[in-house]
């Protein structure tokens, strides 16, 4: 399943790189973009009393045509997933690698509404739990999952500024330990950025 994921976000992009046109006027744009990450992983033991876990985030992107309103964006971001209850704390901070099929709802304006949506594979770089520490072993390296989005690019020229608020989500479960529970992650984020 792991190697499906990656092996249909990798013919995306290639799919888009041979498919864009080749001429001078196709022009493949790269971004950088920062905000925060408001996540509640999914256990399932969870009583409803666990609290949101605000975080920072940041990312790369390229833009590439594939027409006059379709791109394909391919990302890399960190984002941290987590979750608070009493005096718990547990943080998994992933490097997230989304291929985003980005659609522009109107061709030109002060503001341009964008939507985008697609699959995700993400690598656990670490995991801690407030009292414990590193508990990075009791959880997959891998989290296959997707992402959904609006956003909007605003300005004139080459360099425009842009914003997006968007969903992720884990279909994996990421519990490793044989313990009868699972966890999902899931986290809705807000950044703001720099198309260049």
């Amino acid at each position: 399943m792991k190697r499906c994921v990656v092996l249909c976000a990798l013919a995306l992009v290639l799919a888009a790189l041979v498919a864009a046109p080749a001429s001078a006027a196709m022009q493949i744009n790269f971004g950088l973009k920062a905000g925060a990450s408001f996540s509640n992983v999914k256990w399932s033991d969870d009583d409803g009393s666990e609290a949101m876990l605000i975080q920072p985030t940041v990312g790369g992107f390229l833009l590439v045509p594939l027409g006059s309103t379709l791109a394909l964006q391919p990302e890399v971001n960190y984002i941290v997933h987590g979750e608070k209850w009493e005096d718990v704390t547990e943080k998994f901070g992933y490097l997230q690698i989304p291929v985003l099929l980005r659609v522009k709802l109107m061709q030109e304006g002060k503001i341009v509404p964008v939507l985008f949506a697609g699959p995700s594979v993400s690598f656990l770089m670490s995991a801690t739990e407030s009292g414990f520490g590193s508990v990075k072993e009791f959880f997959k390296s891998t989290d296959i999952g997707a992402v959904i989005g609006v956003g909007g690019v605003f300005g004139q020229g080459q360099m425009k500024g842009l914003v997006d608020l968007r969903y992720v989500f884990g279909f994996t479960n990421n519990y490793a330990a044989e313990f009868g529970y699972t966890m999902k992650t899931a986290a809705f984020v807000l950044t703001g950025g720099i198309i260049f």
